[in-house]
């Protein structure tokens, strides 16, 4: 008896541990055990629903073939007649036979399916009174019978319909019941993706490893590069204007506000063309426009003078403190604030034509986009990777939080203490995914 009693506890699968006094406090489950327990569960709760609603999905049975079978009538009793009224009880029999093939009766009874149903007769009632508004008037009059019978049916289904009604209201707590079956399911298919995850790290992987020997090699010949060449000067212009770019924009900054105003508004201060348009460019790309302007960048002071004329007539909306340093810094630009950076600039584009037509210049720059593209693309499938990982601890998160609702879900229900054990979780993926750099 023992050795029974053994061998059915194995065959259950089932871990029980045990308090001190020897009673039973808690049963961890694995996932398929554990839908294998609750549908056991369910059917004791859904027992005495089931055992009624099997009355109401009778009943709808019935009153569809019994609707089925006024389509036949209309059929057999027209089909020695060619008349057009005649025709038209034939199409409404089609159309009967049409909205009744679309019903569909859940073998399987449940709660959401029993409310499916009830939607569905309420459809099925409205779209075929509708197709009779359309037909039956139009009809002979010795159908009149049959639709009578048509309608002594459709009553059956209304009837059967409210039975329903009220069975899913004296019912509705097995609503909650079977929301536990949905959860139990979702975490099921939460908790066994880890093949697909699995083969998603390995490919991204393989890409990163190319990605990175791509760029080691367009590293290496950069490096290699600029320490045989004098590239190094070439690439020490392009630094050195960024730097330029940079300043000016930082010495123009007072600046800005007061001519985006200046510009926007009409101040009644007339200027040429090339002031108005030293202004525009000035505050898209400085560098390139104190490049292009003359010694002494007069088409810049011609603008600023404009917009010191509308400031002090005061035509132009600034706050007073606003307006007392843009006059300010407008006389220094005047004085020649911003000559050595044109010199500089100036001198910085003429090297850089020296350099433009020679093979170094052409040889470093295609090297420069070759790194350049092997570093984003290496990039790319490093942001994948994290990506990935950032899918996987959203994963992780859903599995604990449907874990832990389910849990707490079948205490309240069952009154029984269950613990899930996932078994091999995603968790071990997440180190797959870290990036060594």
């Amino acid at each position: 008896m023992i050795l029974f009693f053994l061998a059915r506890k194995v065959d259950m699968g089932f871990k029980k541990r045990e308090s001190n006094s020897g009673e039973l406090c808690m049963t961890t489950l694995t996932l398929p055990q554990l839908e294998k327990w609750y549908r056991k569960k369910l059917r004791e709760k859904s027992k005495e629903f089931i055992k009624k609603a099997e009355r109401s999905y009778k009943i709808v049975d019935h009153a569809l073939k019994d609707v089925q079978s006024v389509a036949r009538s209309l059929r057999d009793s027209s089909s020695n007649e060619d008349s057009e009224v005649e025709g038209i009880a034939t199409r409404f029999a089609q159309k009967i036979d049409e909205i009744v093939e679309g019903f569909d009766i859940k073998a399987d009874i449940s709660y959401f399916g029993t409310e499916a149903m009830q939607a569905e007769i309420q459809h099925f009632i409205q779209e075929l009174w509708g197709a009779g508004a359309r037909w039956i008037k139009r009809m002979d009059k010795r159908h009149k019978g049959t639709i009578k019978q048509l309608d002594a049916y459709m009553k059956d289904l209304i009837n059967a319909m409210k039975m329903i009604g009220k069975l899913l209201y004296e019912y509705s707590w097995l609503k909650d019941v079977e929301r536990i079956g949905n959860r139990i399911e979702t975490l099921h298919n939460l908790a066994f993706g880890r093949e697909v995850y699995e083969e998603s790290i390995r490919q991204i992987l393989l890409k990163i490893q190319q990605a990175q020997k791509e760029y080691d090699k367009a590293k290496k010949a950069l490096d290699e590069f600029k320490a045989t060449s004098n590239v190094s000067e070439i690439l020490n212009l392009d630094e050195e204007a960024a730097h330029l770019a940079g300043l000016l924009r930082m010495k123009l900054n007072t600046l800005k506000k007061p001519v985006k105003k200046f510009l926007q508004h009409d101040t009644g201060v007339r200027m040429t063309p090339a002031g108005s348009k030293a202004l525009t460019d000035y505050f898209e790309d400085p560098y390139q426009a104190i490049v292009e302007e003359p010694d002494g960048y007069p088409g810049l002071i011609e603008g600023l003078e404009g917009l010191r004329e509308a400031i002090e007539k005061g035509t132009i909306p600034l706050k007073d403190r606003l307006a007392r340093r843009a006059i300010e810094e407008v006389e220094r630009i005047k004085n020649g604030s911003l000559q050595e950076i044109q010199e500089e600039a100036k001198a910085i584009e003429a090297k850089r034509h020296q350099f433009a037509g020679s093979d170094i210049y052409r040889k470093a720059e295609e090297l420069s986009l070759e790194f350049e593209e092997a570093r984003k693309n290496l990039e790319y499938h490093q942001n994948d990777l994290i990506r990935l990982r950032d899918e996987i601890q959203r994963q992780l998160d859903k599995i604990q939080e449907f874990k832990e609702r389910i849990e707490s879900e079948i205490s309240e229900t069952f009154g029984e203490s269950i613990t899930i054990d996932i078994g091999e979780t995603l968790e071990p993926l997440l180190a797959k995914c870290d990036i060594i750099t």
